[in-house]
């Protein structure tokens, strides 16, 4: 079995853990005690004697590490660097396994520490300080002979003595590679001067294509000639065409076949193609550059500034086309400079590179072309091209069956397809394609320039960390869909993600870091908010781990490599394959037998990542004890019914999942929690088996506690766990009932990686303790790092004392809900620099206080939001001056949106919001009162929306000063009657009324006309349940922005507004009317909209007439020549189809539904252009006809592919039959269906 790659690829290698570093700990871990013995004295003096030996050690395996990738990029072929590369592998990992040993250690030290310290404040709090002292090592009065030893002596010496065995390892290692470099040397590996010559890219492209035909490309190579062609912006004549890609997918060919097309060698008067490659050389690409452009080779110089000069004389005055092709490093940007001092008329640079990032922000994300992969047809036409070449691939069926299933293999990688397609047509046999059919492609024969090779060199391109987490991924099995935190919590287990030195970046940002630069280069893809990896490249993970990643799926006589360190199960197997391993780090079982006796094994010690879908697990087994390297456990059962104590143990633990299965939404109750949880302290994350979850794709949120005495979830359970991050959800916190427990202990307020606090009580009853409840809060102090706080159910009166200090300097949002009982919000909180957010509801009657004495409260406060609460603001004066200090204040200078819903709202004033964008406002009487006098001060509006308002006329005048407003919707204001003007809105994009059951006038005629172009950036325009409105504004026709306009429920608008012009919407692309009972006839102007791709008439049973002769359209020629859809239905009186229809030349879908008296299609036919045609519970005889072969409507339809032709088979028109009073009930429920839909969002957003 030979690599698919032409050479050695090397594993990445666990970053290095200094030797000296692990001593330091050591001796650190040791020097704790008290030393007790002279044993003990000489053993930290003989660790400190062997020093210098392990920085030594240290030093030669920094040296090894650094050489071994030396030697590979010298010479790849070097088939003898592969076994001293995996020994310095396993070297990692050994020391990765001390480190943990000892980390181990020092976490069970703390654990007893501090559970010696719980155990003696439960007793007695005043004692606790004094056990303190006395576990102790430093604090005279200790005696140790009373105290428990918290070290193993055992431990240490067998950590000591591992240490001095891979010492000698290293020795050895650092034998062979000295015999290496010497080989290398003799090579010529160094110059004369010592230094290593670096061996360049052997991959070179030309601007010659290399194939006779490009294959799936004619829309990218369409759109890159059309972006070459365009003519230069007005920002500069230099301009950038970025082709990205992954490795092989064809970006060299694409920009090969553009380079020599006709179009671009008749529009550009220079081109030059420059092959960048991985090492990018300014003074050579520049030289080649200039040889492109010369006719004449420019003599020998190295002087930068004379070759630009050259370059620039030779474009001035011209279109010029670079290429730079194979960019790695965004050095190339260098070139940009001179270049745009050029004075050349355009100068288009194609850029083809895989990784996004080497563009920097000087790509036009709208001329960006990504090559994807080409479709199964495509690919099958480039293999058959490569396969057969001059043959006749026609006389080879059964061939053909089996290239097809190749295909699917491939994955559309151009590059895949020709170096497959070379190897099948090396032999034209069933069985060589059937054997390369069931081959991996890393395992087949190619040459330098295969798929492999193309990718590897995308791989090394990868920092060595990045290269370590792309090959873990290869676990998984191919198509195998994971979420971004789960595979970054396990990077963070075994130890691929190295902490920034003086950073307070967390490793799970780092890993989020790692995440996205991989996704940027294409190593791992998208798909519905999970992430995969691309069967090449999973090809490639499994090339490079040599062994490492296995998927066990239990093939006849299938055999586990020994040296596997991360396993796939996902069948039963035998549990004695996994003990002939000796260095399983990774276990991933699905179904995969019994449990119990699996994890029983000694081979599993090492393991650090465990996860178990077992549709019949029931309990966790007590052995689990016994992986105490185990840092991430994910448990999914249906019926988790027991969580042994011996869990508690795991110190290293980082990530716990314990949680039912996906897509089940299960109310029971959970298994009794052990009681040392808590003992949990490494722990990051964790999802546990409770009351209620709700899965999304599959995925339990993290870090939901449900407070539930019965089953062991005392809140004291999280007294420990500092360590955990993001977010921390408490719920169910009436089940508190220890006022004593809730006093003595600050539960949170060292979790100082919590950014996102949700403090959740489910009992607001009355009756509730209110005492205990603001004793809790005040426990649950958060750490002042803290960025979000929500706080639901809470019934005390008071703000906790925490709350009403300046302390929290970067909490960013704020949330209470349903704290009906709660009096005062403290000033201290307007005077929190970083606050963005606030939003209260469903609180009774609050009063927001003010510090008189500050110029500015909430300083940085962007949101401000209430809901179902009676408030008020303290002191709050419309004026810009206190009564109090005599200062000028600037309250919320900030604020750019506020919501007032279903309030009351005292000593709230909106001028005092000169930055307010966004101002939402429903059923809040007090706030409403007062509305028509704020709005004249408030300039900056660009968001307006008003729900249940009692006004009856919006003012011009206070039009006339929302100059910025952008988007206006009122709904529910069943009192208002006129709107004046509109048209003095000139930024206004959006109008949207609905509800307004006396609404009836736009204003007077003489307001419409008087400022010329009425609402010159009107886009969408909406109109609904107003039952009293006649007739649309004169200025409808003359909207020249309008894409949208709908028309619902206004049941007495009779007619249009009549407008002669041509230029009549000229944008209007949807149009809907919808349940206008006396609507009759549809505008003259409609078959005059050039841009209209959508008409739809429902439930007006009045419609008749289209105000269209057919003399007219004869007179008129083409008309809505962009309609592509047009529905009418339940129009109970019309009887035609318009004479226009069978002009229509891009109508794709017509549909007609209940319209009984339409007896006939119009005499034209229906056009050619239609694919989709539904005539459903329309006249009898029509149905029939159209359906009697041979008839004249049967040939007016043949042509359209997708028919569905139904008679009456239901009573017809049920709106004809509706009274008043049944009107209104259905418009109830359709308001009701609304509101819950919303009400839905919410809970699911939540």
């Amino acid at each position: 079995m030979v690599s698919g790659i032409a050479g050695a690829i090397l594993a990445p290698i666990l970053p290095l853990f200094a030797l000296n570093k692990l001593l330091d700990s050591l001796f650190e871990y040791l020097s704790r005690d008290q030393p007790s013995s002279s044993s003990h004295v000489d053993k930290l003096q003989q660790l400190e004697n062997e020093r210098k030996a392990f920085a030594e050690a240290n030093l030669k395996l920094e040296i090894l590490h650094s050489e071994v990738r030396r030697l590979h990029k010298r010479d790849n072929q070097n088939m003898r660097l592969i076994p001293i590369n995996n020994k310095l592998r396993d070297m990692s990992y050994q020391i990765k396994d001390l480190k943990d040993d000892l980390e181990y250690m020092e976490l069970q030290r703390k654990v007893e520490e501090i559970n010696l310290q719980d155990e003696a404040a439960d007793k007695n709090p005043s004692t606790a300080l004094q056990l303190l002292s006395s576990i102790n090592p430093w604090k005279t009065g200790g005696s140790s002979d009373k105290r428990r030893r918290l070290s193993s002596s055992e431990s240490t010496d067998d950590i000591v003595n591992k240490m001095r065995t891979i010492v000698k390892q290293i020795d050895c290692i650092y034998s062979e590679m000295i015999v290496e470099i010497q080989l290398d040397a003799l090579k010529g590996g160094y110059n004369s001067c010592g230094q290593h010559q670096v061996a360049e890219n052997k991959r070179v492209t030309t601007s010659s294509p290399t194939e006779s035909k490009i294959y799936g490309r004619d829309n990218e190579q369409g759109q890159l000639i059309q972006v070459l062609l365009k003519e230069p912006n007005v920002s500069g004549n230099v301009s950038v065409v970025p082709v990205v890609g992954m490795g092989g997918i064809g970006k060299t060919t694409l920009a090969q076949f553009v380079f020599n097309s006709t179009e671009i060698a008749n529009h550009f008067e220079k081109k030059a193609w420059i092959c960048v490659s991985d090492y990018f050389n300014r003074l050579k690409i520049t030289k080649e550059i200039l040889d492109s452009l010369s006719a004449v080779p420019f003599g020998i110089t190295t002087n930068l500034d004379v070759l630009e000069k050259e370059i620039k004389s030779l474009v001035t005055g011209k279109k010029f086309l670079l290429v730079l092709d194979d960019v790695w490093s965004d050095e190339w940007r260098a070139l940009l400079n001179f270049l745009r001092c050029a004075q050349a008329e355009a100068i288009k640079l194609i850029v083809t590179c895989r990784d996004p990032k080497v563009l920097g922000c000087l790509a036009d994300g709208q001329n960006e072309i990504t090559l994807k992969g080409l479709s199964d047809e495509d690919t099958w036409s480039l293999l058959v091209k490569c396969a057969f070449a001059d043959k006749n691939p026609d006389n080879s069926s059964e061939l053909h069956t089996i290239g097809k299933q190749i295909v699917g293999k491939l994955k559309g990688s151009p590059l895949a397809a020709k170096t497959v397609g070379r190897l099948l047509g090396s032999c034209l046999t069933e069985e060589h394609w059937k054997d390369i059919l069931e081959s991996d492609l890393w395992k087949l024969k190619t040459d330098e320039q295969g798929i492999m090779s193309a990718l590897a060199l995308s791989y090394y391109h990868l920092r060595q960390p990045l290269q370590l987490c792309f090959t873990f991924c290869s676990v998984f099995p191919k198509d195998f869909k994971y979420d971004m935190d789960s595979v970054i919590g396990m990077w963070i287990a075994h130890g691929y993600i190295q902490e920034i030195e003086g950073s307070s970046k967390t490793l799970e940002d780092i890993g989020e870091e790692y995440w996205l630069e991989l996704e940027a280069r294409g190593f791992i893809e998208k798909v519905y908010g999970l992430f995969k990896m691309h069967d090449l490249l999973h090809d490639l993970a499994r090339s490079v781990s040599h062994g490492e990643t296995y998927i066990f799926d239990g093939r006849k006589d299938e055999e586990i490599p020994k040296d596997v360190c991360h396993l796939y199960v996902h069948s039963s197997f035998d549990v004695e394959l996994v003990r002939k391993t000796n260095n399983l780090r990774t276990l991933i079982l699905y179904e995969a037998g019994d449990i119990h006796a699996i994890l029983c094994h000694k081979e599993f010690k090492k393991i650090r990542v465990l996860v178990i879908f077992h549709t019949n697990l029931q309990e966790l087994p007590d052995n689990i004890a016994h992986l105490k390297h185990l840092q991430y456990l994910d448990v999914t059962a249906p019926d988790i019914k027991y969580i042994p104590e011996s869990l508690c143990t795991l110190y290293l633990l980082r990530m716990l999942k314990l949680v039912y299965s996906s897509h089940i939404l299960l109310f029971r109750s959970p298994p009794t929690l052990p009681n040392r949880f808590h003992n949990l302290i490494n722990l990051r994350r964790f999802c546990l088996p409770s009351f209620c979850y709700l899965y999304d794709f599959g995925f339990a949120q993290s870090n939901i506690y449900y407070v539930d005495r019965r089953n062991g979830y005392h809140i004291a359970q999280l007294r420990n766990m500092n360590e955990l991050r993001g977010e921390l959800l408490i719920e169910h916190l009436e089940d508190i009932v220890n006022t004593e427990e809730m006093m003595n202990t600050k539960y949170l307020k060292e979790k100082r990686h919590i950014k996102v606090l949700s403090l959740i009580w489910t009992d607001t009853s009355d009756d509730c303790k209110h005492d205990l409840q603001e004793q809790t809060l005040e426990a649950l102090e958060p750490h002042p790092s803290l960025k979000y706080l929500r706080i639901d159910g809470y019934m005390g009166f008071k703000s906790p004392n925490w709350l009403m200090t300046p302390e929290f300097q970067r909490l960013e949002k704020i949330k209470l809900n349903g704290c009906k009982k709660w009096a005062r919000l403290p000033a201290a909180l307007g005077l929190l620099p970083s606050l963005k957010s606030l939003e209260l509801s469903g609180i009774e009657n609050m009063t927001i206080e003010v510090d008189y004495f500050v110029t500015k409260m909430y300083p940085s406060l962007q949101s401000l939001e209430f809901k179902e609460a009676t408030l008020s603001f303290e002191g709050m004066s419309s004026s810009s001056s206190s009564s109090v200090t005599g200062q000028n204040h600037n309250h919320f200078p900030k604020l750019t949106s506020l919501t007032i819903k279903e309030n009351e709202v005292n000593g709230l004033h909106l001028p005092l919001f000169s930055a307010l964008k966004y101002l939402e406002i429903e059923n809040s009487r007090v706030v409403f009162d007062q509305l028509v006098g704020c709005l004249n001060g408030v300039s900056s509006l660009l968001d307006l929306v008003l729900n249940g308002a009692k006004i009856q006329i919006f003012p011009a005048k206070v039009m006339a000063t929302l100059h910025a407003l952008e988007n206006l919707n009122i709904s529910n204001c069943n009192e208002l009657i006129s709107l004046e003007g509109l048209q003095a809105l000139p930024s206004l994009e959006q109008l949207s009324i609905v509800g307004c059951s006396k609404f009836i006038s736009w204003g007077t005629e003489e307001e419409m006309t008087e400022d010329g172009l009425p609402l010159p950036n009107l886009q969408k325009m909406k109109i609904s349940w107003c039952e009293d409105l006649e007739i649309l504004p004169a200025w409808l026709p003359r909207l020249l922005l309008l894409d949208t306009l709908i028309i619902k429920e206004c049941p007495k608008l009779k007619s249009w507004v009549m407008e002669e012009e041509m230029t009549t919407l000229p944008n209007l692309q949807k149009m809907k009317i919808k349940c206008c009972k006396d609507l009759e006839t549809l505008p003259a102007w409609l078959p005059h909209l050039p841009l209209l791709n959508q008409l739809i008439i429902s439930e007006c049973p009045k419609f008749k007439s289209w105000s269209t002769k057919e003399e007219e359209i004869t007179e008129e020629g083409l008309l809505l020549p962009n309609l592509q859809k047009m529905k009418i239905e339940w129009c109970e009186d019309l009887d035609t189809l318009p004479a226009w229809l069978p002009c229509l030349p891009s109508l794709n879908e017509l549909i007609i539904k209940a319209c009984p008296k339409i007896h006939s299609l119009p005499q034209g036919g229906l056009p050619k252009s239609i694919k989709t045609l539904q005539l459903v519970e329309c006249e009898r005889s029509l149905t029939e006809r159209c359906q009697q072969e041979g008839s004249l409507e049967w040939q007016m339809i043949q042509h359209i592919p997708h028919q569905q032709l139904m008679r009456v088979l239901t009573p017809v028109f049920p709106i004809i039959q509706r009274n008043g009073e049944e009107e209104k009930k259905r418009r109830r429920t359709r308001r009701t269906r609304t509101r819950m839909r919303e009400s839905l969002k919410q809970y699911t957003s939540l």
